[in-house]
Order: structure tokens, then C-alpha cells, then sequence
């Protein structure tokens, strides 16, 4: 995400996903990173244009203006003089926790008064293993009882609410487990602003999820590299769990395969295995189980490899990719014209799918 800034005032935002052939040849990824941007304040005057600054959202640093310097040297530049230099792990931006200084933000933040110090624990694993699970944030398990039934939920696909009426009473219970105290405080934290739930996947069975992934490649998102997944255990026993395999230290790896293909997107070759996996192989990368309980919430940053696994007959995952509502759910709709199912919540927060 490109944004253009006046006076430190954002005057236009656009994805760079826009196809140059030279931009192909130089390796950078498929060269699709161009981009045409239309201001919200419209005309500009033409003596303001030298005034205007481009960066990706979330960064602070500023494209170069000029064809004589790419955008690697103009990095490689600024990180050779200062090393110490914070910067984003993928060239898409993302959130702060993703950031090289992330610890140091983090310090900043709680020193100021603006990250509760209650919440600095789990925020610390976040920034060091790119995830954290809150042990007992749910209030009650999710057995399927109390007025909601698992049966004729969708299984391994994002919940249709419309076509479905199992779905869209799993939707509506969603905001509840989901935004609990706990979890919505470290939400709102990662995403700096009130999260909006946009995509809801229930799986079930011996096969759970396919294969491993990150949040950020689930679909065609304006952000990608802002997305926060959330993963809670349902089930029709107490006792249930969700195992879930996380490659270590993967929201930390390279961004791009050797062929040019960015971890952070998905793949339309869905025949091969995920980008993220060929990174992490090249770096021999360590797999670690985690379990989830019945009272327990797992939060997964965006670069965080990951594959979830439910080995109990009864017991199922719910998986809920959140965005910051500065994100206006109506950008990321393949299908607006099919209609929005919105559950809002009590807190400020909202499902929007």
C-alpha cells in the first residue's frame, strides 16, 4: 500500500500491484509493483507537487523520485550508513511488531502511556516468536451448546452467511469469542487501531487445515502485511484441542523465493508448495507444536508460518483473520454486489464479511 503524504497529511493511497516489465527484469518479484495514484484533493496545484512525498504505509522512509536510483539501492543506501536503522520485514510495510526495532517500540510505547503494561508480556512474544497464545481467555469452552449447533457449519472454507444458516449463527457468535478483553487489548495494540474481523474459516476433521501458510496469503487482501489471525478451539467436548505446528522464527525469514515469489501473497500455483515453505527449508527452520484449548486463544502475526491440525473427531478450529478498520471492509470484497453480513460488537470492534 502507496501513500502520499502533504504537510504529513495523507492525500492518496493505491496498491502497487501494477505490472512493469522493467521492474520484471530487474527481479523484482513478477513486476507487478508499479502503481498510478489519484489524490483525494483534487486538482493539486502544480507548485505543491515537489512537496508531495510517496512511502509505503506504515514506513518511514520515502521512495526516490528519480529513474537513476532503484528502490533496493535506495534501502541498501540508508542501511549500510545506519545500520541500527528500524525498518519493515517486507516491502509491503505491515504492522510495527513486525519491525526490525520492534523491542524498542515496544519499550517506547509502554514508557509513554500509549501500550497498556499489562499486555507488554504477550506482545513480547509476539515481536520474538511471531506468536502468542492467552492461556484462559475464553470464558467458557465452545462445545456447541447454548443455542448454536456445529452441525452443517462449512467446513475448510471461509462461512457463507447468506447460503448457510449453521454459518451465519457462527458468525454471529464469532465477535464474542473472539474480542474477548484479553485478546482485543493485544489486537488493538498490533494493528493500532479497532480490528475488523473480514474472513471466518471453521475446520473440522482429521485433515484440519492443508498444509502450512501465513495469514497474509488467505486471499487478495489491500494490506496484506496488516492482517492478525486469531485461532480458537471449538468443539463438542470439553477436553478438545487444536495443535498448531509454527515454523520458528518464521515472521522473521526473507521475503521472496530465489524464483521471485513474495511469501506474503498467494500463490496461483496451487500445485506447488507454499513460498514460505521453500524460505524456510532453505533456512532449516525448526517446527514447534503448540496446543490451543478450549479456553484458550492463539493470536498469529501476519509473517507467521503456520499449519493447524485437529486430531479429535468433535473438535474444530476457528480461524478469523482480523484487519484495522482504517482498512474499509467494502476494499477487500471480491463479490460487493453479493451483500456484507455485519455482526458489530460492544467494544467498537466488528465482524464484516
Amino acid at each position: 500500500m502507496i501513500q502520499a503524504l502533504l504537510d504529513g497529511r495523507v492525500i492518496g493511497e493505491t496498491v502497487a500491484d501494477q505490472h512493469r516489465s522493467d521492474l520484471a527484469e530487474a527481479g523484482l518479484g513478477d513486476g507487478r509493483c508499479g502503481f498510478t495514484m489519484a489524490f483525494y484533493d483534487a486538482p493539486i496545484e502544480r507548485q505543491l507537487l515537489p512537496f508531495i512525498s510517496i512511502r509505503p504505509r506504515g514506513g518511514d522512509v520515502e521512495l526516490p523520485r528519480t529513474g537513476l536510483t532503484g528502490v533496493g539501492e535506495y534501502f541498501g543506501a540508508i542501511h549500510a550508513r545506519y545500520p541500527g536503522a528500524g525498518r519493515q520485514r517486507s516491502v509491503l510495510g505491515g504492522l510495527w511488531t513486525d519491525r526490525t526495532d520492534a523491542a524498542r517500540l515496544l519499550a517506547g510505547r509502554v514508557a509513554i502511556g500509549s501500550t497498556p503494561a499489562g499486555i507488554r508480556e504477550p506482545l513480547q512474544r509476539i515481536i520474538g516468536d511471531g506468536y502468542a497464545v492467552l492461556r484462559g481467555a475464553i470464558d467458557q469452552p465452545i462445545t456447541g451448546e447454548g443455542g448454536f449447533t456445529l452441525d452443517g457449519v462449512t467446513c475448510n472454507g471461509p462461512l457463507a452467511p447468506h447460503s448457510a444458516p449453521a454459518d451465519r449463527q457462527m458468525l454471529e457468535i464469532t465477535p464474542s469469542i473472539v474480542f474477548q478483553p484479553p485478546a482485543l487489548a493485544l489486537i488493538q495494540a498490533m494493528l493500532d487501531d479497532t480490528p475488523v474481523a473480514h474472513r471466518v474459516v471453521f475446520a473440522r476433521g482429521d485433515g484440519g487445515t492443508a498444509g502450512f501458510s501465513q495469514a497474509s496469503s488467505a486471499e487478495r487482501l489491500p494490506s496484506p502485511a496488516e492482517t492478525v489471525l486469531v485461532v480458537a478451539c471449538v468443539g463438542g467436548v470439553r477436553s478438545g484441542h487444536v495443535l498448531a505446528d509454527i515454523v520458528a522464527g518464521s515472521h522473521e525469514l526473507p521475503e521472496f523465493t530465489g524464483d521471485g515469489r513474495s511469501r506474503w501473497l498467494p500463490d496461483p500455483v496451487s500445485n506447488r508448495p507454499h513460498p514460505a515453505l521453500e524460505i524456510a527449508r532453505r533456512f532449516d527452520a525448526s517446527v514447534r507444536t503448540v496446543e490451543v484449548g478450549p479456553l484458550d486463544l492463539l493470536i498469529l502475526g501476519p509473517g507467521t508460518v503456520h499449519r493447524l491440525r485437529t486430531p479429535q473427531e468433535h473438535t474444530g478450529a476457528l480461524q478469523v483473520w482480523c484487519l484495522p478498520s482504517r482498512i474499509s471492509p467494502s476494499r477487500i470484497l471480491e463479490c460487493p454486489e453479493a451483500g456484507t453480513f455485519v455482526v458489530p460488537h460492544r467494544s467498537g470492534a466488528m465482524l464484516a464479511v
